[in-house]
């Protein structure tokens, strides 16, 4: 059995699923996906979300489905929300190594018994 789209009469498909397969089997086509089982927050019930992210030669979508006491609801996340998103994880990710390095670097530092370079001497390179 293949996870490909069986229903391939166009007319009983909704959005989601005529994005969907339209990108299926696409040069270059990739996909993956996760299922998470959120235990709530704030403003949003417990609930399972299926995330799908296909990617293309010519495009790269994020198809999210969430499952709670309400209902279900379907998104369809285009190829500038989905870059814009990954340029936001990388940019955050960054700063937070950037801002833990400092921390273990001023750890480092106030230790009485820090020794730079493990004790040994700095030797620069011969080139």
């Amino acid at each position: 059995m293949t996870n490909q789209p069986q229903n391939s009469d166009s007319s009983f498909l909704d959005k989601f699923e005529r994005a969907r397969e339209s990108m299926w089997g696409q040069p270059g086509f990739q996909r993956r996906n996760s299922t998470v089982i959120s235990s709530g927050w704030v403003f949003l019930p417990q609930g399972t979300w299926i995330i799908e992210t296909i990617k293309t030669n010519e495009s790269l979508a994020i198809f999210l489905q969430v499952i709670d006491k309400d209902g279900g609801q379907r998104i369809v996340l285009p190829q500038k929300v989905c870059e814009a998103i990954y340029r936001q994880s990388i940019s955050i990710t960054r700063a937070r190594r950037s801002v833990g390095a400092k921390q273990a670097m001023e750890k480092r530092m106030a230790d009485p018994n820090y020794e730079p370079f493990g004790g040994k001497p700095f030797r620069k390179n011969k080139d």
